[in-house]
């Protein structure tokens, strides 16, 4: 009887740490509550606004200073052993933070928030395995508006980016027929159009088709990028296809990570969430400074992964995170 073989990839920990510890960020929590009673924080789903705000305040890790009103928050990273590799926090999960909190997060004393974003993150990871060129160039022209001419095209339809961006995800993680009616449900089409918008995804871009479909039916895990040695014949089809571009972002962004603070060590790493490092760096750098020094970290993480990882000029971008300082760190 073949043994089924458990755990991680050896090649996953020879490019990342093991674990990063951030240094955590400060919320303003009693301005959220404040501006969310005035109105002035508008949030639509009132249940997850409520569950997130007191979990805050009951978060393993977290330090509530009740003079500034401030909750300070600190997540351990780690590259569970779980299948994909995945990063994960814990004491406190700090990737589960809400957009709407965003505003909120206050740098250290003399610093700022920044955030740096990889674009299309997955597809970019998925062009690069499967070789596929028209998905390379679909990236490079913005995949979200070139998908979403396509899949409606000569109706008159126009799909919004935020639902195309889901229903390409969807495509890349195996979603079904009826999740993608689901979606598209959310702006008034109708099943009619679910099943060609469903199979015009399938259609788009063969050579990645071709190879999640091959994934999907392996009986080892497809990580970062080959086979590996460990058993998912118990794991859905669609669960192994999510690991070929999971587990190619989980190893890069930890090692953009590490790469990032070797070339500036200024820069303050707080949060990963995904495929985006959350920073601090003094209010003097500039934005653009360290938007080049992210690019060729990435690039220097690319290469000691030995991805097949496109770059092209919207390869990355850079935005606000925050808007107090606090001068209680």
């Amino acid at each position: 009887m073949k043994e089924k073989i458990y755990g991680k990839d050896d090649q996953f920990d020879k490019y990342i740490l093991p674990q990063i510890n951030s240094k955590g960020f400060t919320i303003n929590y009693y301005q959220i509550i404040q501006d969310y009673l005035s109105d002035k924080l508008i949030i639509d789903d009132t249940f997850e606004f409520r569950r997130w705000s007191t979990g805050l305040l009951n978060m393993q890790g977290r330090v509530i200073d009740e003079t500034a009103g401030v909750v300070h928050v600190v997540g351990r990273h780690e590259a569970y052993a779980n299948i994909p590799m995945q990063i994960s926090t814990s004491a406190p999960n700090t990737q589960a933070i809400p957009k709407w909190c965003r505003n909120y997060l206050v740098a250290p004393t003399g610093r700022r928030f920044v955030a740096l974003d990889i674009g299309s993150a997955e597809p970019r990871a998925l062009a690069g395995v499967a070789d596929d060129e028209k998905l390379r160039m679909a990236i490079s022209e913005g995949l979200y508006e070139s998908v979403g001419n396509s899949l409606l095209e000569h109706t008159g339809i126009i799909i919004p980016r935020k639902i195309v961006k889901r229903l390409f995800m969807g495509f890349l993680y195996g979603q079904s027929l009826t999740g993608v009616a689901a979606t598209l449900a959310e702006i008034s089409l109708d099943t009619g159009y679910a099943h060609h918008v469903f199979y015009e995804l399938q259609g788009l871009f063969p050579k990645s088709t071709s190879l999640l479909s091959q994934v999907s039916k392996m009986q080892v895990a497809f990580l970062q990028g080959r086979p590996s040695k460990i058993d998912v014949s118990d794991k859905r089809p669609n669960q192994r296809r999510s690991y070929l571009a999971s587990s190619i972002i989980a190893a890069l962004v930890k090692r953009w990570a590490t790469r990032l603070i070797e070339l500036n060590s200024e820069i303050w790493i707080h949060e990963i969430p995904r495929d985006a490092l959350w920073l601090s760096i003094p209010e003097a750098e500039t934005d653009e400074t360290v938007l080049n020094q992210g690019i060729l970290a990435l690039k220097q993480a690319i290469n000691d992964c030995k991805f097949q990882f496109p770059i092209d000029e919207h390869i990355m971008t850079i935005k606000k995170l925050g808007e107090q300082n606090n001068e209680n760190w």
